[in-house]
């Protein structure tokens, strides 16, 4: 790390408080019970796999058949059902959300040379409310 000592520091600190976040140990309880259910990862791990493998058909001009868009419907449609797979989902976007929030202010910070306000670090878009950003 290239850090100075003090900011070192402070990152030890700011990973301290994030290991002690009650919506964090959440998070991560329900990502590692996810990974402990080998039934959930593996159909989980078959419908992201076609799902690639039918946007890579669709990018190389391709059109997926009628028999590939029925068996990942039905792949995605047994995900969303499985109470496991779906709390992993929410979960990656609760620890992914606090990464881009240190992230957004660490760069605004570096960027700005001071402190942003929490004004400034909500995005201004017409993405609306309850898209994730805000």
């Amino acid at each position: 790390m290239t850090a100075s000592p003090l900011i070192q520091s402070k990152i030890i600190e700011l990973c301290e408080v994030l290991v002690d976040d009650g919506d964090v140990k959440n998070a991560r309880l329900r990502a590692e019970t996810f990974l402990a259910d080998d039934a959930a990862v593996s159909l989980y791990r078959e419908m992201a796999t076609l799902g690639r493998a039918l946007h890579q058909k669709q990018h190389q001009g391709e059109q997926p058949n009628g028999e590939e868009i029925t068996r990942f419907n039905g792949l995605q449609d047994r995900c969303d059902a499985n109470p496991v797979i779906t709390s992993f989902l929410n979960a990656q976007e609760v620890l992914s959300g606090v990464a881009e929030a240190v992230n957004a202010f660490v760069s605004k910070t570096l960027e700005s040379g001071r402190v942003p306000s929490a004004e400034e670090m909500v995005k201004k878009g017409g993405c609306g409310e309850g898209c994730g950003c805000h």
